[in-house]
């Protein structure tokens, strides 16, 4: 009934398209923050991680000493082993401004290292003094070029490369360099502090195994794989601070204003038309027709609005792609949040036909 009235088509096209966008932006800001938590878990290319007990989340991990690495390469079927140093100091601008950054130090192959180099190299983080940062962190340490120099903790800190996509959600930006390096700037630790051990299983082992197999050899550590200490870092941030919480309400609002919105736009089409509708019926038409009308055409308007809604969405992800929130979503969850909207719009117009069946035919031709 529509198609003759273009404009209205359109615009309710445009509205559910809008509507749809508003949940979706809103749930793409939750799967960007679920994904930055637990980025560099993800891309360290370990199988396995071993911990002091009781770490809550990678960001703040309690030092265990460096002998650990090598009893974890002991371990049968596990391929190697490697160290990381995660600390927290100050950082401080060319021009004296003081931030609080995360130093994450690698151990000789740089496993838990930045995933995508823009420039430079992150062999560099070897050399003395030298630390690699991300390209979105360029005006929070006062730093542009390679070469740079600041200070951290009174010592000299030069640019040796930046990296690409390192997002945190913290306030103090990631600032990677070798564990010999952060070490020096931070003389209260011992030297062979470090705070996790990153295992790269043989091939063909089951992570869960020698996960088990790691932790009844070792002792006063925790170890888990990968899968693992990721949910844990998300679960951390997500539902034990007051920021995670308020990015889990605003999405759920989103959402559910989302929805309120399209399941309203339908209903409304076809209380405009319910007149159209009470006349087909007292010409005879068969209330299963009328409703397969009904629902045909709110699954057409809803499926095109959906269609629209998701290119919008694409467009916003590719230009956020490179901002410090990103909006990101998985196939899973797009297919959950497409199929949700749609029932949505097909229950609006569900509540629409009964208010049509409610009427008497004849009061048409009154």
């Amino acid at each position: 009934m529509l198609l003759h009235k273009r404009l209205r088509f359109a615009m309710t096209v445009v509205g559910i398209a809008l509507a749809f966008f508003l949940a979706a932006a809103q749930i793409g800001l939750l799967v960007g923050w679920v994904n930055t938590n637990s980025a560099i878990i993800e891309h360290a290319g370990a199988d396995v991680w071993v911990m002091a007990e009781n770490t809550r989340t990678f960001d703040f991990g309690t030092t265990i000493p460096r002998h650990r690495i090598q009893q974890v390469s002991s371990v049968d079927g596990v391929k190697w082993a490697e160290g990381m140093l995660v600390i927290w100091i100050n950082w401080q601008h060319p021009d004296g401004k003081r931030i609080t950054v995360e130093v994450i130090g690698l151990d000789s192959s740089n496993a838990g290292g930045p995933w995508n180099i823009a420039s430079g190299d992150i062999e560099s983080v070897h050399l003395p003094d030298t630390v690699l940062i991300d390209e979105l962190s360029k005006n929070a340490l006062g730093v542009n070029n390679i070469g740079d120099e600041a200070e951290m903790e009174g010592k000299r800190a030069i640019v040796g490369g930046f990296s690409r996509g390192v997002r945190t959600f913290t306030a103090a930006p990631f600032v990677f360099t070798s564990i010999d390096n952060a070490l020096g700037y931070v003389p209260a630790h011992q030297e062979d502090d470090i705070t996790y051990v990153l295992a790269r299983i043989a091939p063909g082992e089951d992570p869960s195994v020698i996960r088990d197999r790691i932790a009844s050899e070792l002792s006063n550590v925790e170890v888990l794989t990968t899968k693992q200490f990721a949910a844990r870092s998300v679960k951390y941030w997500m539902l034990e601070t007051g920021v995670g919480i308020t990015v889990i309400i605003t999405a759920a609002l989103g959402l559910l204003v989302g929805v309120i919105i399209m399941s309203q736009t339908l209903f409304s089409i076809t209380q405009d038309h319910i007149g159209n509708y009470a006349t087909l019926l007292a010409l005879g038409f068969h209330q299963k027709t009328l409703r397969q009308i009904i629902l045909a055409q709110s699954i057409t308007l809803g499926g095109l609005g959906i269609i629209l809604g998701s290119l919008l969405f694409l467009v916003a992800c590719k230009l956020t792609a490179l901002s410090p929130i990103p909006l990101e979503t998985t196939p899973a969850v797009s297919a959950c949040l497409t199929l949700f909207s749609l029932l949505c719009c097909v229950a609006g117009s569900w509540f629409s036909i009964r208010a049509v069946f409610k009427l008497d035919p004849v009061s048409v031709f009154h």
